[in-house]
């Protein structure tokens, strides 16, 4: 039995997982976004559109970011807030760009970085779940990783090859 909703000759169902760093193979495994370093002022450390190809009604997000940060100042320890968020980007039926807001995917974290060269290794996050998708429309979408540091040009920011976005939605015919 087809649901009242979705529409066989019409409704194409289509999901994409979209890499959101692409990069050489290394050695190790390991691939990064390019480092964008930040003090006081926001900084966009990756900044992406996730484009299928075409436009799409959202019907669902999964995300697994991994972002990495360090303290470029060996003589203090650096604190830093980051965010992701995103905004719709998608031509509509009628042939007009929509661009949305942006949103926040997830909450605004607030982070201690030891004193670079003490411990060796960046500090390094990794979320992941699904995403509500009220906010977001349509595809494709621009997502953007910020962070701000609480001393000028202090920390750096880098996201890893293994981050992804995973959009699932019905194309919208036409675009």
């Amino acid at each position: 039995m087809t649901s009242k909703w979705v529409r066989p000759s019409i409704d194409l169902h289509q999901k994409h997982v979209i890499p959101v760093v692409e990069g050489l193979v290394a050695t190790d495994g390991l691939v990064y976004s390019p480092v964008a370093t930040f003090g006081t002022t926001p900084v966009d450390i990756l900044d992406v559109l996730l484009d299928p190809g075409y436009s799409m009604a959202l019907k669902k997000i999964q995300v697994g970011l991994t972002q990495s940060f360090d303290n470029l100042i060996a003589s203090s320890v650096g604190s830093l807030i980051y965010y992701w968020r995103m905004r719709s980007e998608y031509i509509n039926p009628q042939g007009t760009k929509v661009t949305g807001a942006y949103v926040n995917i997830m909450g605004t974290y607030a982070k201690g970085i030891p004193t670079s060269g003490v411990s060796g290794d960046p500090a390094e996050d990794t979320v992941s779940g699904y995403l509500a998708v009220a906010s977001l429309p349509g595809a494709p979408v621009r997502a953007v990783l910020t962070a701000v540091g609480l001393v000028a040009s202090s920390m750096a920011g880098k996201v890893k090859n293994s981050s992804y976005f995973e959009i699932e939605g019905i194309v919208i015919p036409g675009t």
